[in-house]
Order: structure tokens, then sequence, then C-alpha cells
């Protein structure tokens, strides 16, 4: 009897050790299983966050593109860009359109506005680009008007006699609707 109560005592060890090996094997399958959840939760994850990024990408390029042609745009046909003289001329007047627009605003808000302010000084850089453009189409030179000049002033400089004032008036017709009405910081086109 002894031996078969060892017996019966062996097998059931045996039965518990199989039952907890089992055991282990399915909680093992089962942390594996959740670790490929996981891994394919995360890899979709990722997978999701690359595309996004490269949503991203794909629109600052176009932005960097769209940036790029329009600069070009600003270029002379000389240095692979697409405008001439006509489009200086006329990206200048348009600009000084717009300086007296906001100079207009600004009087009507008391002259204390610092956003249009800062909006005029962003004109008057733009002014001098096109102008710029202007000069290199005419082989002509720039000058950036200061306190107390007149175009007679200017022009006595230029040209060593004021009575040419009306040469840089012409010149310059596509920014000054008024000879008279020259302003410190002005950029304007000095033909030689």
């Amino acid at each position: 009897m002894l031996v078969l109560t060892l017996g019966q005592t062996v097998h059931a060890q045996q039965d518990e050790a199989t039952e907890t090996d089992t055991e282990a094997q399915v909680e093992e399958a089962a942390d594996e299983a959740t670790a490929d959840e996981a891994a394919d939760d995360t890899t979709g994850q990722d997978a999701a966050a690359l595309a996004e990024e490269l949503e991203e990408r794909e629109r600052q390029l176009r932005a960097a593109q769209r940036e790029i042609a329009a600069l070009r745009a600003r270029l002379p046909a000389e240095e692979g860009g697409e405008i001439d003289l006509d489009g200086a001329l006329r990206s200048a007047s348009v600009t000084m359109g717009a300086i007296r627009a906001t100079r207009a605003e600004l009087m009507r808000a008391g002259g204390r506005d610092e956003a249009l302010l800062e909006s005029i000084d962003e004109l008057v850089e733009e002014l001098e680009r096109d102008q710029r453009l202007v000069a290199r189409a005419l082989d002509a030179n720039l000058y950036q008007v200061r306190r107390g000049d007149t175009l007679a002033s200017i022009a006595g400089r230029f040209y060593g006699s004021s009575q040419r004032w009306q040469e840089l008036h012409e010149a310059n017709r596509h920014v000054l609707e008024n000879p008279d009405l020259v302003w410190p910081g002005l950029t304007l086109v000095v033909p030689r």
C-alpha cells in the first residue's frame, strides 16, 4: 500500500508539473501575443507618424517651390528670371501705391500705429528692391533720398546741374506722381 500511495503521489506531482508547464506555456504564448500586438500598434503608430511627417515635408517643399518661383519672377531674364523692364516698372509702381495707401491709413490713425509703421518700412524695402531691378534694366544708378533733398539738389549732385531734375522725374515717373514730393528713404533711379 505504501508503494501504491507513493505511486499516486508521484503521479499527482507529475500531473501538477505538467499542468504548471502547460500553464507557463499558455502564459508565455499570451505574453508573446500581447507583445506582438503591442509591436503591431507601435509599428502602426510609427507608420502614421512617418506619413504625417512626410506630408508636412511635402507641404514645406511646395511652399519653398512657390517662393522660388516668386523670386525667379523678380529676376531679370539674363539671370534666369522672368522680369523685364516693364515688369520691374509695374512692380515698383504697385509697391509705391501700397506705400501711399498705407501712409494715408497711418494719417487717419493719427500717425501712431506701430503695425502700419512697420508695414511702411517693409514696403520701402520692397520698393528699393523693385527700383534696383529698374536700375539694372536701364543701366542706371540708385540714390536713396536724404532729409532736405529735392530732385533739383539730387540732379545737381549727379549731373552738375540742378536744371536736369526733369530727367530724374522722368526716370522715376512710375513712383513719383509729384516731383516735389520726395521723402527720406525713397529710392530713386538715376540715369547715367
